[in-house]
C-alpha cells in the first residue's frame, strides 16, 4: 500500500472541501506515485532497459503488460514482462464501515 487516506485531516484543516474533493485529490496523488514506480521499473527492470521516451512500441516489443487484479475491497496492479513480475505490486484497499 503506497499511502493511506485520512479524511478527518483534510476536513478539519480549515478548508471547506467536500469528501469528493478529498477522494479526487487522493486518487490523483496515488496515480502520480504509481506512474513514478512503473516508470522506474520500466527503466531499471525491463530487459533490455528502456532508454529515452517510453512509447507503446517499446513496451510491446519487450512483451510488457500491465496487470490488474480486482477483488471486492482490494485491487492490485503491477507490470509483467513475459510472465515475470518486473515492478512491485501496488495494492489499494478500501473499507466500508460495518464490514
Amino acid at each position: 500500500m503506497i499511502n493511506r487516506i485520512n479524511t478527518d485531516e483534510f476536513l478539519t484543516s480549515g478548508r471547506n472541501i467536500g469528501n469528493a474533493d478529498v477522494i479526487s485529490r487522493f486518487l490523483s496523488e496515488q496515480m502520480k506515485k504509481e506512474n513514478e514506480i512503473f516508470e522506474k521499473s520500466l527503466r531499471e527492470n525491463a530487459v533490455p532497459k528502456i532508454t529515452g521516451e517510453i512509447t507503446k512500441g517499446k513496451i510491446r516489443w519487450r512483451g510488457i503488460k500491465f496487470v490488474q487484479h480486482n477483488d471486492f475491497l482490494k485491487s492490485a496492479k503491477w507490470l509483467e514482462q513475459r510472465g515475470k513480475q518486473i515492478s512491485p505490486k501496488i495494492t489499494f484497499e478500501t473499507s466500508v464501515n460495518g464490514l
